[in-house]
């Protein structure tokens, strides 16, 4: 696993190397002001006192001391952001210190992640489903692509701006076409930002059982939105060490919601690389 991980990070530095030389920004606010209107900021979000694999990620990362490794990871813009459950003062001290008053941008639904936002901390896209995570060539990929789409929708998004017209609709028109790129000021229901994440951290298996179930019956969710609280709901129960037969379920409830999207797509990794090893034991 560890072998693994640290080739996982080998292979997300390859994709560096078109943006400005910028390194480890130690505040999400002073890489949001290195960004400007151009550039993207990558913060890499792990679960710090939960989640094994995103603390080994984040060892890999910090403590390499291979001065080629560190050459081209200092080519980026990126933030190191440790998410704790239940933390500490220190630990809320620590947050605060690299976040300031700034939230997670939305858009974030799985720890680790690697998370792309603009200069004015718009989400733009994500490197986060479990079978990329797992994978490290899947993750240099996916995470290539990103830049580069980024690169392309802001070219024309700036480009548009300076145009008016038939030209200005159709290079808006183009810089709405790069879908894996969600374009900036965009409208993102996040169960992290409107406290969901933080109710279920307070609560049990059975509590927070009902709390979804009320929450799914109460309201009216699009298909994504019902997969995005699930997606909650599981990280919850993982952390607490559920029943296998639950997390079974509960990933294949989510997966079903819409097999196609991004969402279904994590489920059906989880249900692949952490439910199956766990019914196996």
């Amino acid at each position: 696993m560890i072998r693994c991980l640290f080739l996982l990070i080998l292979s997300l530095l390859l994709v560096i190397g078109t943006h400005a030389q910028a390194g480890l920004t130690r505040s999400y606010s002073e890489a949001l002001k290195k960004a400007g209107n151009d550039k993207p900021v990558i913060l890499f979000c792990y679960g710090a006192n939960f989640d094994q694999v995103g603390k080994a990620t984040y060892d890999a990362i910090i403590h390499n001391k291979d001065r080629e490794f560190m050459r081209m990871l200092n080519k980026e813009i990126y933030v190191v952001v440790p998410i704790y459950q239940t933390p500490s003062e220190k630990e809320q001290a620590e947050f605060k210190r690299i976040m300031g008053k700034h939230k997670l941008p939305g858009g974030i639904w799985s720890y680790p992640c690697f998370a792309i936002v603009d200069g004015q901390g718009n989400f733009r896209g994500a490197v986060q489903s479990a079978t990329q995570m797992e994978n490290p060539k899947a993750v240099q990929e996916a995470l290539t692509k990103l830049l580069e789409d980024f690169d392309k929708q802001q070219k024309l998004l700036t480009q548009a701006t300076r145009s008016s017209g038939a030209n200005k609709e159709r290079l808006m028109r183009e810089a709405l076409s790069v879908t894996s790129i969600k374009p900036p000021n965009h409208e993102t229901f996040d169960p992290a930002n409107n406290g969901m994440v933080q109710k279920l951290q307070l609560m049990s298996i059975a509590e927070a059982n009902r709390y979804i179930r009320g929450t799914l019956a109460s309201s009216s969710f699009t298909p994504v939105e019902r997969q995005m609280i699930m997606a909650a709901y599981a990280g919850h129960l993982r952390r607490n060490n559920a029943p296998v037969e639950l997390l079974r379920a509960v990933y294949t409830e989510m997966r079903n919601i819409d097999p196609t999207s991004s969402y279904g797509a994590y489920a059906e990794g989880a249900l692949e690389i952490w439910v199956s090893p766990l019914e196996k034991k």
